[in-house]
């Protein structure tokens, strides 16, 4: 989560066990309070749980050490929020010895679900996380595959051809056909651009709705035109903050 999604998730948090210990606690005004009090911890804990235990040691199969320093996290997290529920007695309880038994029960379900939360919210970060690796390296892997192919197959004139792919300069869309610009000819075949694309190695950028072009061909650019041998052709404006991330990488 960004740092918007975070303030908003813990603004939720907060108003939902304020509003949920107001009855027992008998003012919204002291649940309140007892919720600020006990966040603080909490939040350090999630913060480090989610920032650093969880990339630097469980995504990286360290799973003994994750073990470990959560272990000593739990029991520091555990002990600077007993800290807090004793100075919060003192300063909310005000001593009343009659009211103390129901405070502290209250305290101690509101602290324990606190956790909860955090943890619930560390386990979803975790999965997400692993599904943001599982999908880098299923594009990797898909990219790997690509660079390896040494030719376009695509059907000419009712045949099959095979173009090489470091021949061609450009791909250019035609509406439901392209045209493949190699260095000899030009390829025409009833294909989407869209389908070639993925076809294509990584050495060829997506520049424009109706041109791909091989980065080994350009010449030159600006942020308005890309320029080939004696060729000049347009960025498109949707395409073009990456393109010019890319060239000038």
């Amino acid at each position: 989560m960004n740092t918007k999604q975070q303030l908003g998730f813990w603004i939720i948090v907060i108003a939902a066990l304020t509003l949920l210990f107001s009855t027992s606690l008998n003012s919204v005004t002291i649940s309140f309070y007892f919720v600020c009090f006990l966040l603080p911890v909490v939040v350090g804990t999630s913060y480090f749980f989610n920032e650093f235990l969880v990339p630097r040691f469980l995504l990286e199969g360290r799973r003994w050490k994750f073990v470990l320093y959560f272990t000593y996290l739990l029991i520091i997290s555990i002990y600077l929020e007993l800290l807090v529920m004793i100075l919060a007695f003192i300063i909310l309880a005000d001593y009343q010895i009659e009211n103390l038994g129901k405070i502290v029960s209250d305290i101690y379900l509101m602290a324990i679900i606190l956790y909860l939360v955090v943890f619930a919210n560390g386990f979803v970060n975790v999965v997400k996380r692993l599904k943001l690796n599982q999908a880098k390296v299923d594009e990797l892997e898909e990219n790997q595959k690509r660079n390896q192919n040494e030719y376009l197959l695509v059907r000419v004139d009712r045949k099959n051809a095979q173009i090489k792919m470091d021949e061609i300069a450009y791909v250019e869309s035609l509406s439901d056909y392209i045209k493949i610009h190699s260095e000899n000819e030009v390829h025409v075949t009833k294909e989407k651009i869209s389908a070639v694309e993925k076809l294509l190695p990584t050495s060829f950028i997506r520049i424009h709705r109706s041109f791909i072009v091989n980065r080994d061909y350009i010449r030159s650019f600006n942020s308005e035109t890309i320029e080939l041998d004696q060729m000049k052709l347009p960025i498109g404006r949707k395409y073009k903050r990456e393109v010019l991330q890319v060239l000038a990488s």
